[in-house]
């Protein structure tokens, strides 16, 4: 199965990548990056620059994780299922589908076999470290571990691509993957472009100064997060953070009779929004010390 996983991905890497790329990767991967001990950072750095030569813009560690997105946007399809897990929302209780293998825990867990093979070839590390940068962060977005099924949609909701939405959003899920607007202040500084271009000094400045923000606004034990190592223990958790608040809000209004739930047709409240990029930042950072900790792990002193 490496083998195989190798060669697909030798492959599919020949075609050219054009698509945008997502702040809330290069966040993620940030504040990764600031965990690592001198040795894992070493190493990280070296195998951003063995993927540089294929991909000039890859110029920092950060902007290594976000472009297998633009695989699918390139027309690219074989690793669309990598990014998320369908754990079924079904309060109607209709007939599940199959669950499908080839997911966002599957994926994590080929990335991390093998990063610790030694025998890999370092242009085969260097992609699949961009990779399994990618999907944690993909992991820790809610509606990436969820799919809503109903008796409207008994397929599922695809993660919310299916609960429309009116206003700025065109649906549930991209909503969330826009970080409920959290993340849009750091559209101008990522590197857009066509072509791309490599992320500059000042970006890379930008992202580390949101990064140094979050972390000191976070308010939960970090050493309890860093116990959870089981990707299919993150998948849960997000998957729990979808149910309990991304499909329902907080039911009903607050105590200034805001509404603060969400339906299909609705325009998002502006209480949800502010509620929902709390849930974000909460979730960048615990997916930015996990995958910390998982790179020291690798390639750290505490791996040796």
């Amino acid at each position: 199965m490496k083998k195989i996983l190798v060669l697909t991905l030798l492959i599919s890497f020949s075609t050219q990548l054009k698509a945008w790329w997502d702040p809330g990767h290069l966040v993620v991967a940030m504040i990764a990056y600031m965990q690592l001990d001198d040795t894992a950072k070493k190493e990280v750095n070296r195998l951003t620059k063995i993927a540089q030569r294929d991909y000039p813009y890859t110029n920092h560690f950060i902007t290594l994780g976000a472009w297998p997105d633009d695989l699918k946007a390139e027309g690219v399809r074989s690793f669309d299922t990598w990014h998320y897990t369908n754990i079924p929302y079904n309060p109607d209780r209709v007939a599940l589908p199959d669950h499908q293998e080839v997911d966002v825990i599957w994926a994590i867990n080929q990335m991390n076999q093998v990063l610790r093979t030694e025998k890999s070839r370092d242009i085969d590390k260097a992609r699949h470290l961009g990779f399994l940068v990618h999907f944690v962060g993909d992991i820790h977005q809610p509606l990436h571990c969820t799919s809503h099924f109903s008796d409207e949609n008994p397929s599922g909701d695809a993660g919310g691509n299916e609960f429309n939405l009116q206003g700025k959003y065109r649906n549930l899920h991209s909503m969330w993957d826009d970080g409920c607007g959290f993340l849009s202040h750091m559209n101008d500084i990522s590197p857009y472009g066509k072509p791309k271009e490599a992320l500059k000094d000042e970006g890379i400045n930008r992202y580390q100064e949101l990064a140094k923000q979050l972390l000191s606004d976070f308010d939960q034990d970090i050493s309890v997060c860093l116990d959870e190592t089981d990707p299919d223990f993150w998948a849960l958790e997000s998957h729990k953070l979808a149910v309990k608040y991304g499909y329902k809000g907080k039911m009903g209004v607050d105590d200034r009779g805001r509404n603060q739930y969400i339906k299909p047709g609705n325009t998002p409240s502006d209480l949800y929004i502010e509620n929902g990029k709390k849930i974000v930042q909460q979730q960048l950072v615990v997916a930015g010390l996990r995958l910390g900790k998982m790179l020291n792990d690798i390639y750290g002193e505490t791996g040796k």
